[in-house]
């Protein structure tokens, strides 16, 4: 044993996140990394990561420390998310390893988790991981792990989404890939499935990662889709844990309308279990009551794509999702797969033939966010005075509306969303709610 730094560290959403060299460092994936290791006994460890410049220092410091404590690690290069948690399982592989902060801007990193199941770790296992870190302990094995070569478990990721997925022969498709770890992925499998493929923000440049582009910034994909008279456009994060879609008229189709697509084509096939499907506090109304008049349910359950797999598994559902893009389709994967997703929905555009703007014809009720920066976010949204003036915004709002605040899982932020069938009454509750913070605590 040995007595390293104080490495303390907190899991939010989706483990581990903040700025390179600060909130995160080489020192912290080692010691994760070490606490894997050891908690493997010797079993692999599976790492990737995306294109961000401190992608490689890190993923060196995890592997170094998972070998220390004895264990085998297999660095996958610039990969997805998914395609870690793919092989991950795939190889009977102990740990599954991402380094990557998703949708955050390059200066960000990040380390998630993935067990033997190709799930993320459970809460217990990253408080086991928490707890070890803050006793400041390195474990060194007799024996030193190995790195073990990476051969075909990328192609078998690639080959499995393929056979999933089926043809895609006839349609045109636009993919903006972040600059993230979907520029060498996303385009290899739909070629393969024999789309017409335009490439977009493909750069293996991680000083510009989702810089303009990918799932948060749509913008340049519907504009291509339409100037190239595409089928579909899909844009992914940083990671690929997301997608985006647009239209071949340009709109936008969120990660609600794309679980709104898909479980409808599902439950026409009678492939849907339970005729439900699983969403989270955020999911649109409007997709709620869509899916309603559909004869499907919509399961709600708390935010994260962690949390909509966990409801599903209970349930023994097959399909979920989140506003922001995390799409899971079960029965291939139990986590978010941003390219698998897309790829699945130009699957249903195709064996229809009937445009994405008519298959995602659903109407939305208004939502606004807003956010307000602050390093009291948790001692902030627990605050009585606040919590009742809350209850009073959503009295105003009736059965038709929502109110939801929380402290973000990967910044330091508070995220308001408010919802009704009346635009203006969803504007009036956002503008309200995040003055009431900004003055009563003088942000």
């Amino acid at each position: 044993m040995k007595k390293p730094e104080n490495l303390s560290v907190r899991f939010g959403t989706d483990g581990i996140r903040g700025i390179y060299g600060k909130e995160i460092t080489d020192g912290t994936a080692f010691a994760v990394g070490n606490a894997l290791g050891r908690s493997a006994s010797g079993g692999r460890v599976i790492v990737g990561r995306d294109t961000r410049t401190s992608g490689a220092p890190l993923a060196r410091a995890l592997a170094e420390g998972a070998a220390a404590a004895g264990s085998d690690v297999c660095d996958l290069g610039v990969v997805t998310t998914p395609c870690v948690a793919f092989v991950t399982r795939a190889t009977g592989a102990r740990f599954g390893v991402m380094i990557s902060a998703s949708h955050n801007p390059p200066e960000y990193n990040g380390i998630k988790i993935f067990g033997g199941d190709a799930r993320k770790i459970p809460h217990a296992t990253e408080s086991a991981v928490e707890q070890q870190l803050s006793e400041g302990q390195l474990y060194y094995a007799d024996r030193r792990g190995a790195a073990l070569p990476c051969n075909d478990e990328i192609e078998g990721y690639v080959a499995a989404v393929c056979a999933a997925v089926g043809s895609l022969d006839g349609l045109k498709v636009v993919l903006d890939c972040a600059n993230g770890a979907a520029g060498a992925l996303a385009p290899l499998i739909f070629s393969r499935a024999g789309a017409h493929v335009l490439p977009l923000f493909t750069a293996a440049d991680g000083r510009v990662i989702n810089v303009g582009c990918g799932a948060l910034h749509p913008e340049a994909l519907a504009a291509k889709t339409v100037e190239h008279g595409a089928d579909i456009g899909l844009s992914f994060d940083g990671d690929a844990d997301r997608v985006i879609a647009c239209d071949e008229k340009g709109n936008v189709v969120d990660g609600d309308k794309i679980l709104y697509v898909l479980a409808r084509e599902s439950a026409s096939s009678g492939a849907l279990p339970g005729n439900a499907v699983v969403g989270t506090l955020h999911t649109n109304m409007g997709v709620e009551e869509a899916l309603g008049a559909l004869g499907i349910t919509l399961v709600r359950t708390d935010i994260g794509d962690h949390n909509v797999t966990a409801r599903m598994c209970a349930d023994g559902l097959a399909l979920g999702g989140e506003q922001s893009g995390h799409i899971i389709l079960g029965d291939f994967l139990p986590t978010g797969d941003g390219v698998f997703a897309g790829a699945m929905l130009a699957s249903v555009l195709r064996k229809n033939g009937v445009p994405l703007s008519s298959l995602a014809d659903v109407a939305i009720f208004p939502q606004r966010n807003a956010e307000v920066l602050t390093s009291h976010k948790e001692e902030i949204a627990r605050d009585k005075g606040l919590l009742s003036f809350l209850d009073a915004v959503r009295g105003m709002l009736g059965a038709n509306g929502r109110v939801m605040l929380r402290p973000s899982g990967t910044e330091p932020k508070l995220r308001i969303m408010t919802e009704s069938k009346d635009a203006s009454a969803a504007d009036f509750a956002a503008r309200s709610i995040e003055l009431f913070i900004r003055t009563k605590f003088n942000i």
